[in-house]
């Protein structure tokens, strides 16, 4: 009988079952997992070994039970045991035909009790640990690479890839495999409770800071190698959560770029930072077989969405001198240079002086008024439009709701700017 993969949420669901959309016979396996406490230890290994039997490989089935064995009394000593058990479901489902990985994790039994603290932590982090058997070295007892806050620990492990061996999709590859694997040491020393959310989002930010440095050293590299110049007059600005190191595990990186719009061969340089910059978001962004490393937005950028993905330096400081709203002034006070060499020192002087610049509180009060409004609006100016939708937020939304994160986040830090604020 072919085996058919499951599609079932990435948590464990806590809807009926009229508000929930996915097959029955996997509904009825999780309201069975549901009901574990009722049904018993070896009553559940049962109906592990019982789902996966009939559909795996011989070879694959002794080792499979052997795991279930041991790691589904581990689970079964939390009291959270019905989401450990449904990540266990969503972790087989997801290993069960790869040999190796599966005779890793026979191999391995010393690691189920750290296995298990991921399965019961979330789904976010099971998916990660299926994506790679190395990732179980990690979940040794006896795994000596610890964290240390300094940025280091990751350029290390980026300085091994030998770009010069490598094409380009093993590239991509490559950075990802890394990345996946330095990002889930700092999960699961949150996990293990190694490091508070504060330290976590600092390494976060290193990781971040480390991988943009890696990317942007090979996309130099290979820009410079295909036109023969020497690609330095040019500057990377971080915005938001990268800027101010308070990354998350998934959070997006906020960049605007910006070149020297020296008038010799104007044209050209512009087309070789631009093919720059989109081969840096590639290597950040795009997804493989790998998956990827991170979303990266240009929005903020003085064209927005539409236009350039980077602008030169007379632009960025003529529209945050003259165009600019009073929240992209404040988004401005929340950024750093990325990236290091002669012209971003300019940059960083510039970004001093223009954040040094007052706000009107009265433009700051109308356009939080507006953010908070229900109706569809749109601020004008020149090639720029934004439009609130009058939308219903769904419960679990935080962010964007009025009186949610964004809101939050947006006057408390205009009351650090201004405490006389009212």
């Amino acid at each position: 009988m072919l085996y058919k993969k499951l599609h079932i949420p990435i948590n464990l669901p806590l809807l009926d079952e009229e508000e929930v959309s996915f097959d029955l016979s996997n509904l009825n396996l999780i309201n069975k997992i549901k009901n574990s406490n009722n049904i018993g230890m070896s009553s559940t290994i049962l109906l592990f070994k019982n789902y996966f039997s009939s559909n795996i490989s011989k070879f694959v089935k002794p080792s499979l039970d052997l795991f279930l064995d041991k790691i589904i009394p581990i689970l079964f000593e939390s009291k959270y045991k019905e989401e450990g058990l449904y990540q266990l479901l969503r972790f087989i489902d997801k290993t069960v035909f790869n040999f190796p990985y599966i005779e890793a994790l026979k191999d391995n039994s010393f690691v189920y009790q750290n296995l298990a603290k991921v399965l019961l932590f979330s789904g976010y982090v099971t998916n990660i640990v299926t994506q790679d058997k190395k990732i179980l070295d990690i979940l040794q007892p006896e795994y000596a690479m610890r964290l240390n806050g300094n940025i280091s620990f990751y350029k290390n492990t980026f300085s091994k890839i030998d770009i010069h061996k490598l094409n380009e999709e093993e590239i991509l590859n490559t950075l990802r495999r890394s990345h996946r694997f330095l990002r889930f040491q700092i999960l699961f020393a949150i996990i293990n409770k190694e490091i508070d959310i504060q330290r976590a989002s600092n390494e976060f930010s290193l990781l971040a800071q480390a991988t943009f440095n890696i990317a942007l050293d090979i996309a130099q590299t290979q820009i410079s190698n295909k036109y023969n110049i020497n690609c330095e007059e040019y500057s990377a600005i971080a915005y938001g959560r990268f800027a101010t190191f308070s990354m998350t595990a998934n959070s997006d990186l906020d960049l605007v770029f910006i070149y020297e719009d020296s008038p010799v061969k104007i044209s050209t340089k512009k087309n070789v930072y631009i093919e720059l910059f989109r081969q840096l978001i590639k290597l950040l962004s795009v997804k493989t077989s790998e998956g990827f490393m991170y979303e990266v937005d240009t929005k903020l950028r003085p064209s927005g969405k539409e236009g350039p993905i980077a602008c030169t330096y007379d632009n960025f400081r003529e529209f945050h001198e003259k165009n600019s709203f009073s929240w992209e002034k404040l988004a401005l006070r929340k950024t750093r240079v990325v990236n290091e060499n002669k012209f971003s020192i300019r940059v960083f002087d510039l970004l001093n002086d223009l954040n040094s610049k007052p706000i009107s509180q009265k433009k700051i009060v109308d356009e939080i008024n507006l953010m908070r409004t229900n109706t569809t609006s749109s601020k004008t100016t020149e090639n720029r439009n934004n439009s609130i939708n009058n939308q219903r937020s769904k419960w679990f939304e935080t962010k964007y709701v009025g009186g949610g994160q964004r809101e939050i986040e947006y006057l408390n830090f205009f009351y650090k700017i201004d405490s006389n604020f009212k």
